[in-house]
C-alpha cells in the first residue's frame, strides 16, 4: 500500500509541512526506512526521529521547527491520529470464506452469509450467526447464543448458551464466555461446613464494538445478564464476575479481577492488576491505578490509587512518606534515648 503524504494528512486532519512524496508503510524509530512514516509524541524522541532513515513523521502541532529534511505531518493528538494510521496500514490474512465440512452444525441453527467457518468449530442448536462473521478452529458455541455482523472469534473461544455478542466484536483465543459464577452457600455440619453450589440461570450479553483478550473469562448472571456495553476493551487475562455491569468505552488492563454484582459506569479506566469488590460502584469517568484494591464506591471523575484505594492525590503523599519511615524511626529512637 502506498499513499502519499498529502492524502493521510487530509484524514488525519493535520497538517503536511515539507515535500509531499509516497510512503508505504509506519513503524517504530529504531526499524524505520526511507519509505516509512514514524510519529514522535515527546521532545525526547527528536534526536532519535531525526537520525532515522525515515523521511516523514508524525508530530504534535508546531513541533516541525525541531526538524530538517524531514516532511512533517502536525496533528492535535499523535496516539489518537497513530491509532488510525495502523487501521489503514494493517496487514490481515484473508479468511476462507464458506464453512468447512469438518465443523459441526446441530440443527435450527441460522448462518448468514457471507461467514467463515472453519474446521473444529462445534455450534449447538438455536445459535444465529449473522454475515461477516469468522471463527476460527476450535470454537465452542452454546445454544441460542447470538453472534452479531463482522465480528471475529479466534481459536479455542468457549461460548456458553445463552450469550449474546454484538457486531464487529473481537474475542481472542482462549475466552471464555458465560460459564458459571463463583457462588456457593455454605451448610453448616457438625464437624465443619459443605459447600452447595448456586446454579446461574442468567447469561451474557456483549455490545458492539468491544474487544475482549486471550484467556479473560467473563460469567453468567445468576438472574439477568453479565453486560459489556459498547466500544469496551478488555485485556488478556481479565476476571469479570457475574451480573457485573460494564458501561460503554471501558478501559480494562490485564489481570483486573472484578467481584459478582460490580458496576463500571461509561468510560472508566482501570489499571492492570486491580481488583474491584463485588457490589462496588465506579462512577463515569473514574481512573483506577494499577495493583489496587477498590471496595464501595468511586466517585465519577475521581482518580484513586492503592489498597484500599483513596485518592490518588493522597495516596501519592503516603507513598514518599512510607519510604522515609526507616529514617523517621531511626529520629523516633534517638529522641527517645
Amino acid at each position: 500500500m502506498r499513499y502519499k503524504l498529502s492524502y493521510i494528512a487530509k484524514i488525519l486532519n493535520g497538517v503536511l509541512i515539507g515535500e509531499d512524496f509516497e510512503i508505504e508503510g509506519i513503524n517504530a524509530i529504531s526499524f524505520s526506512s526511507e519509505k516509512d512514516l514514524i510519529f514522535v509524541d515527546s521532545l525526547k524522541r527528536i534526536e532519535a526521529a531525526q537520525k532515522a532513515k525515515a523521511k516523514a513523521v508524525l508530530s504534535p502541532q508546531n513541533f516541525s521547527k525541531y526538524f530538517y529534511n524531514k516532511s512533517i505531518i502536525e496533528v492535535k493528538d499523535v496516539r489518537v491520529a497513530f491509532a488510525k494510521l495502523t487501521n489503514i496500514f494493517k496487514k490481515e490474512i484473508e479468511p476462507c470464506w464458506g464453512i468447512s465440512a469438518y465443523s459441526i452444525i446441530e440443527e435450527g441453527v441460522k448462518i448468514e452469509e457471507p461467514c467463515a467457518i472453519y474446521p473444529w468449530v462445534y455450534i449447538q442448536k438455536g445459535v444465529i450467526i449473522k454475515k461477516g462473521v469468522v471463527i476460527y478452529p476450535g470454537v465452542f458455541l452454546g445454544a441460542y447464543s447470538e453472534i452479531g455482523e463482522n465480528t471475529i472469534i479466534y481459536p479455542n473461544v468457549v461460548i456458553y448458551p445463552y450469550t449474546k455478542i454484538g457486531k464487529n466484536c473481537i474475542i481472542h483465543a482462549g475466552v471464555v464466555l458465560g460459564a458459571d459464577g463463583f457462588g456457593f452457600a455454605q451448610e453448616e455440619l457438625e464437624e465443619g461446613y459443605k459447600n452447595i453450589k448456586i446454579y446461574h440461570f442468567g447469561g451474557v450479553e456483549i455490545g458492539d464494538e468491544v474487544e475482549i483478550g486471550a484467556n479473560t473469562t467473563i460469567d453468567k448472571a445468576v438472574f439477568g445478564k453479565t453486560v459489556i456495553e459498547e466500544g469496551t476493551k478488555i485485556d488478556n487475562l481479565v476476571q469479570i464476575g457475574h451480573n457485573v455491569r460494564i458501561g460503554k468505552h471501558n478501559i480494562l488492563v490485564a489481570q483486573v479481577g472484578i467481584g459478582g454484582s460490580a458496576v463500571l459506569e461509561d468510560y472508566v479506566m482501570v489499571g492492570g492488576q486491580t481488583g474491584i469488590a463485588s457490589y462496588s460502584k465506579i462512577g463515569k469517568g473514574a481512573k483506577i491505578a494499577a495493583k489496587s484494591g477498590v471496595v464501595g464506591e468511586v466517585l465519577s471523575g475521581e482518580e484513586v490509587a492503592g489498597i484500599p484505594a483513596i485518592k490518588a492525590s493522597i495516596w501519592r503523599k503516603a507513598v514518599v512518606i512510607f519510604s522515609k519511615l526507616p529514617e523517621i524511626y531511626k529520629e523516633i529512637k534517638k529522641s527517645l534515648k
